[in-house]
């Protein structure tokens, strides 16, 4: 198996290793493109969680006197029905979070650099290979001192409005596709950039506004409707002055749309 190319093709799927990048794992390049092939063919990996479209997974690259580098793979599921379409015009969910990844990083913004992707030709399924970001989820995050989380509910705000003032739109932006960064002050890493873009200005409000709802209809163990609103302060401030007010109306609006279709597609499901 040669990867001195950048490009592989083994046994139906096509992985190429992706460019920019310097960190360990990115070295072992036969190692990665073995473990990948390992973990789609269901023989290797440790399952993290499973969302709608992908199933996650963690596992080392490195044995005997090498060191280990930890490593994150995404599986992402052929698209089916309207998504079908929407990835013919789209194209490759993995090749866009690879550009994605490396316009945040050129921008500012910390988000785990893709070290290999891929696609099986047969099925459509896609592959993602990154390290493993070490910092703290959002359940962990609450449970700290209360000064620290009024403190990195307020941040995380400024930093979702950086990024909204950056042009960029998170295509998921839930509790689970952010990370707080071990210290002080706190600083976020976000993952699952297989959806985010740069947008462009006609609906552009509505998108981001969209990104706020989605990080406010998850209830999570420890953050209260006053927690929500220290987000939505700390973007608002971080606006030129935006009204914080209004912001909380428009976003509560939809936050409660949202909720509602929820309830009906539970219920349509039993």
């Amino acid at each position: 198996m040669k990867a001195a190319s950048g490009t592989v093709d083994l046994a139906g799927w096509r992985f190429r290793l992706a460019r920019d990048t310097n960190h360990p794992a990115g070295e072992r390049s036969e190692e990665l493109i073995a473990l990948a092939y390992a973990v789609a063919g269901g023989r290797a990996g440790r399952p993290l969680r499973r969302s709608r479209h992908a199933s996650s997974f963690r596992s080392v690259v490195g044995t005997g006197q090498t060191p280990n580098a930890e490593v994150f793979i995404k599986l992402i599921d052929p698209p089916r029905g309207a998504a079908r379409l929407k990835a013919m015009i789209r194209g490759s969910s993995a090749e866009h979070a690879v550009q994605a990844t490396q316009q945040l990083n050129a921008a500012g913004f910390a988000a785990p650099p893709v070290l290999l992707y891929g696609r099986e030709a047969s099925s459509g399924r896609e592959l993602l290979l990154m390290p493993i970001v070490h910092g703290d989820g959002p359940f962990k995050a609450l449970e700290k001192t209360l000064g620290y989380k009024r403190a990195m509910l307020r941040a995380l705000g400024a930093e979702i409005a950086r990024l909204h003032r950056a042009g960029f739109i998170h295509g998921d932006l839930t509790p689970y596709n952010m990370f707080v960064a071990r210290g002080e002050p706190p600083r976020f890493i976000f993952v699952d950039h297989e959806r985010t873009r740069l947008a462009f200005f006609a609906g552009r409000r509505r998108r981001q506004l969209r990104n706020l709802v989605q990080l406010g209809r998850f209830d999570l163990p420890g953050l209260s409707r006053t927690d929500r609103m220290r987000v939505l302060r700390g973007y608002a401030a971080s606006l030129n002055g935006s009204s914080w007010r209004s912001l909380r109306r428009r976003a509560a609006a939809m936050l409660e749309r949202r909720i509602r279709r929820d309830g009906l597609e539970r219920a349509r499901r039993t």
